[in-house]
């Protein structure tokens, strides 16, 4: 079956799953295969009616025949058959060999199933797509796109007051703000919402919506509500009850009352529940556990010092909010057209020492005219990767070859230049043509010495947007190349061989030249950020190198141009874990640049390494990577990670052969990763031979090789578990890792991973294991539902009994779960407190960061949120999961840590809300194999049952001779395999 996806991302796979890059990468022929798939009647297309929108200008026969053309090339893409001939006037498509998401989301809807619908609906219908020069087509595609739209806005609207008179007003308020992403101009509909969170008793979400709904209404039309939505806010300001944030969270009404009362506690007292059972698998006893005769449980606040940088903390808890019941789950679709773009292609030079400037010009004008006028260039490694497919190495291309290229990036014009030295000076010239059509526009010149070339380049690049704005040169901004690079020609001569060295994945070779960029130039930020990157794909991203030189980039960030800014901000923003502003950037310039490479890769990178935090899926991961792989397929360390899903998502040999070979044909033959690649694919997929001959050499192999081997490759699939032990146990003879994270990789990969629970108890028992290993690792075994000895656990009790607030943070929160876990409620009220403690006292000091890195807000929230989840993990276990999800419900995006995953995910599937727990089970990695038995539950709860086989058959496979006392859960997961076998 052919997949179409053209709601959110666009993407299109063939039958064996990959993507078709020949159909996506031309416009054109994407636009014409969603017109046959979407267009109404559904069914088959007049061809007239099809060449009036796509070939407009042209006379009927040349129209015809590029419409024979396009049809030619999707039948070669998608195999013959697909489309389909009825008599010589209509096409259509084979609809038993081909699915659309659009068709499926209509379909949804037309069956009334609003849930279904806005699962498939993941954004706008083609969002950001254009076609230039068909303006019948485009008119089109906005009346579709629109059409869509409301029709997801209409369902999300049933569903919100469908949560609201079901007493679930979170759920209620969270579609409501996912109706408004879709459409947010209907004032009625918004204020009749408005009053009917007020009259469910949440004053304080009708507020928090009226004020989404003003800012969605001010960024779209830049218009104010009405003096009635006005008036009706407003009174039901003046009645708010003490249910908002602030009153119902920290005791107070304002942010002055947080300031003028830091001591109140704010504490509330939570109703005793006696017995309730461990949240556990289908198939394992629970625990009923007896109720304590001791202090009434307590809800435990934390005193809030005084102190500016808690409530930027608490403003930025309040601000996911509100994003959180935008978009729950997964990437945001792009919803605004991407401004009209200009390729700069490789410029044609004569003389001597001018050869960097081939396709320098690519970089310099690509950045000078960036923005200006609401334009916006093409990515530089995006015009090169397809000027390299299309061009010979070296070569020359002819006027209709280089707008070829133009228009296979998706510019709507392009840029024809030439070099010339001409006695002491040099002759900078450029033609502007269309794209489409290839009509030019005008030409234009400038001349002067080499010295000045960036005031040449400036001067070329302000003629060539009066030729492409049709504005004269007053009414442009400056255009001023040096301040966004450096005035400096040895640094800039420099940066140019870096950057050429570095496209070419040389990036080891690219350094020095980088280096002597920043010598001769240490304001010049976009070395320093090209620096960064070259240290980061050589040696790694955590190395002093590696972020001295990134930290100087965001030193001069200033200096940068926007879109570079926006890029070097975005990954800061990731090393210091403030994971929202980072997608957030990088959201949004994919959306405005869709070209940019290097946007999409490392939007691809946090989802595959942070994508539990979001939580987003390994889908979204892999979207990001494809694209940035067809917008750029020559750079290899863009395959990187598409190798590692070859080997950690249902492993396949020969695909992971494949990709390792397409990279080792672009990267270096003794570069770090393809040793590493090497390696790593003997000890996951060799024969005994090379397995054998690549586990004795884990003892001599490089160390960064062997420091980064778990993870990429990674050889985390249980299937892989020999192998992997032996990598941790060589990294622990070599000192290559602390021998805790040893101990903890070593018994999660046994138990969790295996089912090998004796195995791994065996490892706490080794010298090398600390009281902290003992104590905390089969305390979380224990609160998975592992059957942990008793005297195991009274050990750990033991220890956690002395746990206070000087002691490691990590045994406060252990200490409160296992209380939690065994019914001894003050012990639980007890550690929880230590547990506020050991966060006032991380803001009072002052702490440097999370992980030492130089951000005090990170380690301040992460504190708390693991705060929260031991108490939410305490309301849980008393019998009220409904009270710990709400505990939750302001960092269950971004801020889900894995203990905050980890309780939400069993609360979640306590309540039966299967599909709110999914991402919380689907981004755990696949070394906890027993997760995947709760994600397959989940699965089945939603009817998901193709999902269910699969994750089900996922576990026995993992677990298949898993220790006896485990058997049972085995057990479990067969019987649910042959209770969906009709669903096979």
């Amino acid at each position: 079956m052919i997949e179409f996806q053209v709601l959110g991302s666009l993407g299109l796979r063939g039958l064996d799953g990959e993507e078709i890059l020949s159909v996506l990468s031309q416009p054109k022929r994407t636009a014409l295969l969603a017109y046959l798939a979407v267009a109404s009647p559904r069914g088959f297309q007049r061809r007239d009616t099809i060449t009036g929108l796509f070939w407009p200008d042209g006379d009927q026969e040349h129209a015809r025949a590029s419409l024979r053309k396009a049809v030619h090339h999707l039948r070669k893409a998608l195999g013959d058959g697909l489309v389909l001939n009825r008599g010589d006037e209509e096409i259509g498509l084979d609809w038993g060999r081909f699915s659309c998401d659009a068709i499926r989301f209509q379909g949804a809807m037309d069956e009334e199933d609003r849930e279904g619908a806005l699962e498939i609906y993941r954004g706008d219908f083609l969002g950001g797509f254009f076609l230039s020069g068909c303006q019948d087509f485009d008119r089109w595609l906005e009346g579709e796109r629109t059409r869509l739209r409301e029709l997801a806005a209409s369902a999300a609207w049933g569903l919100a007051y469908h949560n609201l008179s079901a007493g679930r007003v979170i759920d209620g308020e969270r579609m409501g703000q996912r109706a408004l992403s879709h459409v947010c101009t209907d004032e009625s509909e918004a204020r009749r919402f408005i009053e009917a969170l007020a009259e469910a008793g949440d004053r304080a979400a009708a507020v928090r919506f009226a004020e989404r709904f003003e800012q969605a209404l001010w960024e779209a039309l830049e218009l104010e509500p009405s003096t009635e939505t006005r008036g009706l806010v407003q009174r039901i300001r003046r009645s708010r009850s003490p249910a908002s944030l602030l009153e119902g969270e920290l005791g107070v009404e304002s942010p002055e009352d947080l300031l003028a009362s830091p001591e109140q506690p704010g504490r509330e007292r939570l109703p005793d529940r006696g017995e309730v059972e461990v949240p556990g698998v289908q198939g394992v006893p629970a625990t009923a556990l007896p109720e304590d005769r001791g202090a009434a449980p307590t809800s435990v606040r934390p005193r809030f010092p005084v102190r500016g940088r808690l409530w930027v903390t608490l403003l930025a808890v309040v601000g996911t909010v509100t994003f959180v019941a935008i978009w729950p789950y997964g990437p945001r679709p792009a919803d605004h057209h991407a401004p009209p773009g200009i390729a700069v292609l490789p410029f044609s030079v004569q003389g001597d020492g001018f050869d960097l400037w081939r396709e320098g010009m690519v970089s310099l004008l690509s950045t000078d005219m960036n923005g200006v006028g609401g334009l916006r260039t093409i990515d530089s490694r995006t015009v090169l990767a397809r000027w390299n497919e299309q061009v010979p190495e070296g070569g020359e291309a002819d006027r209709e070859a280089a707008l070829a290229v133009a228009h296979a990036t998706g510019a709507r014009y392009a840029l024809l230049g030439s070099a010339v030295v001409i006695g002491p000076e040099v002759r900078l010239s450029a033609d502007i043509f269309e794209t489409e059509g290839g009509a030019q526009m005008g030409s234009v010149q400038v001349e002067g010495s080499p010295d000045s070339v960036l005031a040449l380049v400036d001067r070329l690049a302000v003629q060539s947007l009066v030729v492409v704005l049709g504005q004269e040169v007053r009414e442009l901004p400056p255009v001023d190349l040096a301040s966004v690079t450096t005035a400096s020609i040895p640094a800039l001569t420099a940066w140019l061989e870096a950057e050429a060295l570095f496209g070419r994945g040389d990036y080891v070779a690219a350094i020095p030249a980088y280096q002597q960029a920043v010598a001769a130039d240490s304001t010049f930020a976009l070395a320093f950020y090209g620096l960064a990157k070259a240290y980061g794909w050589s040696e790694g991203d955590h190395t002093d190198r590696t972020r001295e030189a990134h930290e100087q980039a965001m030193r001069l960030v200033d200096r940068l141009p926007p879109r570079k800014a926006a890029l070097v901000r975005a990954v800061h923003a990731r090393q210091q874990m403030a994971i929202q502003e980072a997608e957030e950037l990088l959201r949004g310039l994919v959306r405005t640049y869709p070209d940019y490479a290097e946007a999409w890769f490392i939007l691809g990178d946090l989802y595959h390494d942070r994508g539990g935090w979001i939580p987003v899926s390994v889908e979204d991961a892999q979207r990001s990577f494809r694209r940035a792989l067809e917008l750029d397929p020559e750079f290899a360390p863009y395959r990187v990670h598409t190798i590692d899903l070859a080997f950690s998502i249902d492993p396949d040999s020969a695909r992971a052969d494949r990709l390792i070979e397409d990279y080792k044909g672009l990267a270096s033959a003794d570069a770090l990763h393809t040793r590493r690649l090497e390696l790593g694919f003997d000890l996951a997929f060799g024969d005994q031979e090379h397995r054998d001959r690549a586990l004795a050499s884990l003892d001599t192999v490089d160390s960064q090789v062997l420091r980064h081997l778990p993870v990429s490759p990674p050889l985390t699939h249980p299937r892989f578990w020999p192998q992997l032990e032996a990598v941790y146990l060589a990294q622990e003879r070599r000192g290559q890792a602390w021998a805790w994270r040893v101990t903890g990789n070593l018994f999660h990969g046994a138990a969790m991973g295996r089912g090998y629970l004796g195995k791994a108890l065996e490892y706490l028992d080794r010298p090398q294991a600390t009281i902290y290993d003992r104590v905390y690792h089969p305390v979380y075994a224990h609160i998975d539902g592992f059957p942990v000895p008793a005297d195991r656990l009274e050990e750990a009790a033991a220890v956690l009994s002395q746990v206070d607030s000087t002691s490691n943070p990590h045994l406060a929160y252990c200490a409160a779960f296992l209380a939690a876990a065994q019914g001894r409620w003050a012990e639980h009220a007890r550690a929880v407190e230590v547990s506020w403690d050991h966060w006032r006292r991380e803001v009072d000091a002052g702490s440097s960061g999370w992980q030492g890195r130089a951000d005090a807000l990170a380690v301040e929230a992460y504190g708390m949120l693991h705060a929260l989840a031991v108490e939410a993990y305490g309301m849980l276990r008393r019998g009220d999961p409904k009270a710990a999800v709400e505990k939750l419900e302001e960092v269950r995006r971004y801020q889900a840590t894995p203990l905050v995953r980890t309780v939400l995910a069993y609360a979640l599937m306590e309540l039966e809300r299967w599909e709110e727990a999914v991402p919380y089970l689907a981004e755990w990695s696949t070394t906890y194999s027993h997760r995947q038995y709760h994600l397959a539950r989940a699965y089945e709860g939603m009817g998901e049952y193709g999902k269910a086989i699969k994750g089900y058959a996922f576990f026995v496979e993992a677990w298949e001779d898993a220790d006896p006392e485990l058997q049972p859960w085995i057990e479990g997961a067969r019987r649910a395999l042959d209770r969906l076998a009709p669903y096979r």
